[in-house]
């Protein structure tokens, strides 16, 4: 079989895999002699916890990232411990920067420290001319995105022993300094230069020969007049085929060879990224957990060597059908998910509309366990790469909700979801009867194993006119035959900057969620208020 099938036939076995996988997590418990799935007949049932991820940050953390410590200049309008105050964040990630007297400032908030390293992280005494991606012409690449900055970072590569070494002394900086966890951007490396016609180094040249002695099929070498491979280079063999460089490359139709490279360096980019990882637990004396940017959809074996994911969010993707799938998707590999605000290239960050997305994409996101991080500087895909700061007044009704509400979020799983174009397929008979009027999402969730705990249900209203919310549950689905109570949480708004600094200092946030009864008929309907945009209803079994 050659290399090129064998591909194929693995990311056919692959998928196969992550199906069975989210088939499994789902908690489907039993199976028919006719081969259909047996509906559960208690949301407690279905849900199935996660493996342990050291140092992932609890459901009911609230994360933020900072570029770089602010105000990073006498000019600078912007102060990333003041927005920790005003956001209630327990978390500070994705941050670059080795300031150790920051660092402990933070740590003073009571909040945890995630330092940033990237493609081109590199701590040693050599030029980026000595490390970075080439093309077959010799010439330094550089990101498309990048290509209209100033002045672009660099892209080091995966096979190049000076690179290596001085990443990882650059991640062992990091910690050395005081971060709690790192973040790794860019985690593509070599699979991504690929696509800029790269990395032609002599190091990746070498590299090359020995994965096509490994992975190659001979005869189809022999085809192509390549039978010494102990003197072969590619990128003679490129040039002499007058194959295009830089962004063209990849589009280049040929031979197989050029598809035996390309999965090369994604190759070497997974044996990187393992790689550094490991001599970074090494010389920190103890595992460090670390984060990639997978886009907020990808999990490829470059993404399945971190721990958990930050992904950046398009706009068009803020979306519950979405946002429920990458939940879905995070959970089949035994993983988390956190994404950023909507990004958009719109000159009106700012505008009602944004913010409304915004703040229903921050409740969506921790409805379905996952995280955002709060939309303070936030990078937007804009020419000029600007960064969009928020305003806590905006924004903080729902991050103080998220801390008061801490013992309903950590620990759960997802027994049901519904609404604005999600289909929970694990159940026959819907354990909740939502509205027909399009917009409103719903979850159920419940702690693994423990069918006496109380359910917890969110509801985000995503109409740009919210409205009230009649909903029906089948009572049975939740406590069996025992009779229900229930009582519904929401944010208090607007924001009460006196109340809020209170919370913020005694670390009591009950006065920052408001509680009201609910009552249940016989058939099994509650009447709720309008949500902007998010309420979460807590059922028990009554004594």
């Amino acid at each position: 079989m050659t290399i090129a099938n064998r591909i194929v036939s693995a990311a056919g076995c692959r998928l196969i895999l992550i199906r069975s996988v989210v088939f499994l997590a789902l908690g489907v418990t039993a199976v028919t002699s006719a081969g259909e799935t047996a509906s559960p007949r208690r949301l407690s049932d279905v849900v199935v916890a996660l493996p342990a991820i050291p140092r992932a940050a609890p459901a009911s953390a609230v994360c933020m990232r900072s570029l770089r410590p602010r105000p990073i200049n006498a000019n600078d309008p912007h102060d990333t411990l003041a927005a920790i105050r005003g956001f209630h964040v327990t978390r500070l990630e994705w941050t670059y920067g080795n300031d150790k007297a920051f660092i402990q400032k933070v740590h003073d908030l009571g909040v945890e420290y995630g330092g940033a390293i990237a493609a081109g992280s590199y701590s040693g005494s050599k030029s980026p001319w000595d490390w970075n991606v080439i093309g077959s012409e010799a010439q330094r690449l550089a990101p498309t995105w990048m290509r209209k900055w100033a002045r672009p970072n660099p892209w080091g590569c995966a096979n190049n022993p000076e690179f290596r070494a001085g990443h990882v002394q650059a991640a062992v900086a990091a910690v050395k300094a005081g971060a709690d966890v790192l973040h790794r951007d860019e985690p593509g490396q070599n699979e991504h230069s690929y696509n800029w016609g790269g990395c032609f180094c002599r190091h990746c040249m070498k590299g090359f020969r020995s994965w096509l002695a490994d992975n190659a099929d001979r005869s189809e070498l022999e085809k192509l007049g390549v039978s010494d491979l102990a003197s072969f280079d590619y990128g003679d063999y490129c040039r002499g085929k007058k194959a295009p460089t830089g962004d063209a490359f990849r589009l280049w139709k040929t031979d197989v060879l050029r598809t035996y490279f390309r999965q090369f360096q994604i190759d070497s980019s997974v044996a990187f990224n393992r790689w550094w990882r490991q001599e970074l637990d090494r010389q920190a004396g103890r595992p460090i957990a670390v984060s990639c940017n997978n886009g907020a959809r990808r999990w490829t074996p470059i993404e399945l060597a971190f721990d958990y994911c930050i992904g950046e969010l398009r706009r068009d993707h803020a979306t519950p059908a979405h946002l429920h799938d990458v939940m879905q998707t995070a959970r089949s590999h035994g993983r988390t998910q956190s994404v950023t605000m909507p990004l958009d290239g719109s000159d009106e960050p700012e505008s009602p509309g944004w913010i409304a997305v915004t703040r229903r994409t921050i409740a969506t996101m921790y409805a379905l366990g996952g995280h955002i991080e709060m939309p303070w500087d936030t990078y937007l895909p804009t020419p000029d790469a600007r960064r969009y700061f928020g305003r806590p007044e905006n924004y903080a009704d729902l991050t103080a909700f998220i801390r008061g509400i801490a013992a309903h979020l950590d620990g759960h799983g997802e027994a049901y979801a519904s609404g604005c174009g999600v289909v929970d397929d694990r159940w026959q008979q819907q354990p909740v009867t939502l509205p027909t009027a399009d917009g409103i999402f719903l979850t159920v969730r419940a702690r693994p194993g423990d069918p006496e705990a109380p359910l917890v249900m969110h509801i985000i209203d995503w109409r740009d006119e919210p409205a009230p919310v009649a909903i029906t549950i089948d009572r049975p689905a939740f406590f069996g035959t025992a009779d229900l109570t229930a009582r519904l949480l929401q944010p208090v708004r607007p924001v009460d900057e006196k109340a809020h600094a209170a919370a913020i200092d005694s670390g009591d946030y009950a006065g920052l969620v408001k509680t009201t009864s609910v009552s249940i008929d016989r058939e099994g309907r509650l009447l709720l208020p309008a949500f902007d945009p998010w309420g979460v209803v807590v059922f028990a079994a009554a004594p």
